[in-house]
């Protein structure tokens, strides 16, 4: 087997992955979270003596979001999370790296990049809170849970 070379400079992911609701990323985001849980079913018996032994179960995952508070118009900001919180309605989404597609000097539009990995599938909103802090921007946070599976897309080299 050969050794596998590691490049540091080129290897790491920086912190520059987004969730896309749909077509449009969560605006403003500073921070996205995705944690995938597997649950324990205890096998624990009388002939495993003083250690318990578990076999994995049903596996989930949940999504967090932390942005700006904005009131810009279509984009996915408090505003638009808050009428699923009424209807109920589910999300597609996508996590994964972008690329811009209109460049502007402090941002633009973005895409997300098909030549990266990336993550999808379909979420539920399951809270939703807003916070302002004496003298700075708000800021709002968004929770969800998966509903079916999470999907891993393969990049697509030179899409």
């Amino acid at each position: 087997m050969a050794a596998v070379k590691h490049d540091s400079s080129k290897d790491l992911v920086r912190g520059q992955l987004f969730l896309f609701l749909g077509e449009n990323p969560v605006a403003f985001a500073s921070s996205c979270s995705l944690e995938v849980s597997v649950e324990e079913i205890d096998i624990s018996n009388k002939m495993c003596g003083d250690w318990s032994a578990s076999l994995p179960g049903k596996k989930s995952f949940t999504i967090s979001s932390e942005s700006l508070l904005t009131r810009l118009e279509g984009a996915t900001s408090y505003d638009e999370l808050l009428k699923h919180v009424d209807t109920g309605e589910t999300f597609q989404f996508v996590v994964g790296e972008s690329t811009i597609t209109n460049k502007t000097n402090v941002g633009g539009s973005f895409a997300i990049d098909t030549t990266k990995p990336n993550y999808k599938g379909e979420i539920m909103l399951t809270s939703l809170s807003l916070k302002s802090d004496n003298g700075q921007i708000a800021t709002c946070s968004a929770s969800f849970k998966g509903v079916g599976a999470l999907q891993k897309v393969e990049a697509v080299p030179g899409a």
